[in-house]
């Protein structure tokens, strides 16, 4: 799946590219992608928590900018400069345990994501193995769908609603 998320437009015009360190076993790695967006010149800002259910953004330039931290999870280091507005056309690269074809999507439970992307102005692109890809599940009023599901066979992309945002 990460061969077909450098060709999306979306992502190709992404000035800032904000993604997760994949730190458990079915999430797609999006360590690859710290080597290409350098190498274009292209800015990258990794999550942080922030207090209880509140994540911050901090640019980072590599890997090595990352500790472990919350929940075993890599984290920027204090030093790393907080992004506290994004340019226009941002994309956020979105983990998740399942995908449906439509953008929705289960997360760890936490809700850092969801609360995140209620806010969000930019693209938000969920990246998924196949067997992530579901037909249906029960949503909860606070679960907020990605625009794109870029999957190993597929992309998907969701049709806008107005209801896709919800407060949180």
């Amino acid at each position: 799946m990460l061969a077909r998320l450098p060709v999306l437009p979306e992502f190709m015009r992404a000035p800032l590219v904000l993604t997760y360190v994949a730190s458990k076993d079915q999430e797609v790695d999006t360590r690859p992608l710290f080597r290409l967006l350098s190498g274009e010149g292209r800015s990258v800002g990794v999550p942080r928590v922030a207090g209880r259910g509140a994540m911050e953004w901090r640019r980072v330039s590599g890997l090595s900018e990352l500790a472990v931290g919350h929940f075993g999870i890599r984290e920027p280091n204090d030093g790393a400069p907080l992004l506290e507005s994004f340019p226009e056309g941002t994309v956020v690269l979105v983990p998740g345990i399942a995908f449906t074809r439509q953008g929705d999507r289960i997360g760890y439970g936490g809700g850092y994501f969801d609360r995140f992307l209620s806010t969000f102005g930019g693209v938000s692109i969920g990246l998924a193995f196949d067997f992530q890809i579901v037909e249906t599940f029960e949503l909860e009023d606070h679960d907020i769908p990605v625009d794109i599901v870029v999957a190993e066979s597929s992309v998907y992309r969701r049709e806008a609603q107005a209801s896709d945002k919800p407060a949180i």
